[in-house]
């Protein structure tokens, strides 16, 4: 692991390298993993439901499962930034940041290609859907290994010229957000890498709108319905990234007409936590969009549901039979005593 470079002039670094636990870090910390814990509970309840029922087993579910996945690593990758500065350690060496967060980054690019790769294959489906079953049914494992593999390849690519920087510049003083991994030319080339995607995927999407709306057969409130579902996608998943990336480099090269440099810092949170947001709204566009989520996910709700109201009324039946007892228990008491004081009435008696 490499020591921080302490002779850099790096103003944030120069503010709060010895300030020890500071509220200027650790509210924005504390604020990015909160919804990040929400996304990882959202994006796992997608994987549960998609592992556990048997009617979401299509190419498009196993993509979707793989973007939830994703997500998921991504955001409990945060939890190192959280722990840095309420250490009060406040700054590590990018090479050390990146080494310890080397799943979460890959974990990142690898959901932007299946983003990607989501979309293509709908558009595949819609397309030519007769040869898209053919294909899935008779080759299903080398066609979804064959998407993963492209998300892995390019998860890869990404990860290489990150660490590279990393150790080029090993001592540079970081807090641990990611954020910070992509400054300068490595958020060049990870804005161009995503734009590039995101475009490829907004193509698909505009793709199958057309093709749908070419389709004899189809009612106007079909097509109306597949937009919304479009827009939603690409505005909240695919923008999520887009407006992250843009806002960060506009930060990094005109950060300082903001103020300190904490401030700019902490107005590039505003970016990170709807970019988590973002990340975690799968569930939802997937419940309000999709009939088979919704199905699913609400036969699961009552599952777990049913599970916790049986749990809970054990406890009054237990205690009914407590008192049960306990009365028995004074019944026989009162009897004894009874029997007790009729033999001494007896003796006397005598």
């Amino acid at each position: 692991m490499a020591s921080i470079n302490t002779s850099t002039n790096d103003p944030l670094y120069l503010a709060y390298r010895f300030a020890g636990p500071s509220a200027d870090l650790i509210v924005p910390a504390v604020a990015l993993n909160f919804v990040a814990l929400v996304g990882i509970v959202l994006n796992g309840t997608v994987l549960f439901v998609t592992v556990k029922s048997n009617s979401l087993r299509g190419s498009a579910n196993f993509l979707m499962a793989l973007i939830c996945f994703c997500e998921l690593v991504h955001q409990i990758g945060h939890t190192f930034f959280l722990v840095v500065v309420i250490s009060g350690i406040n700054f590590i060496s990018l090479l050390t940041a990146d080494l310890i967060m080397t799943p979460m980054l890959f974990a990142s690019s690898c959901s932007l290609m299946a983003m990607f790769c989501a979309a293509f294959d709908r558009l595949f489906a819609v397309a030519l859907p007769f040869k898209h079953s053919s294909i899935f049914a008779q080759y299903k494992l080398p066609y979804l290994l064959g998407h993963l593999l492209i998300c892995v390849i390019y998860g890869a690519f990404t990860l290489n010229y990150v660490l590279g920087f990393a150790f080029e510049n090993a001592g540079n003083p970081t807090t641990g957000v990611v954020a910070e991994t992509f400054m300068g030319p490595v958020g060049y080339k990870f804005f161009a890498g995503t734009f590039i995607i995101s475009l490829g995927s907004t193509c698909c999407y505009m793709s199958i709108f057309v093709i749908i709306r070419c389709k004899n057969g189809v009612t106007e409130q079909t097509n109306t319905r597949v937009l919304r579902s479009l827009v939603i996608i690409l505005s909240i998943n695919i923008g999520g990234y887009l407006f992250t990336m843009v806002m960060y480099q506009l930060l990094y090269a005109f950060g300082s007409i903001l103020g300190p440099p904490i401030r700019t810092w902490q107005v590039g949170f505003i970016a990170g936590i709807l970019l988590n947001v973002a990340s975690g709204s799968n569930v939802v566009v997937l419940y309000f969009n999709s009939t088979d989520y919704r199905r699913v996910f609400k036969k699961e709700f009552q599952a777990l549901k049913g599970y916790f109201c049986n749990k809970n009324a054990v406890h009054p039946i237990s205690v009914k039979n407590q008192v049960r007892c306990a009365n028995q228990n004074n019944k026989m008491n009162i009897i004894q005593l009874s029997q007790q004081i009729n033999v001494k009435t007896i003796n006397l008696n005598r």
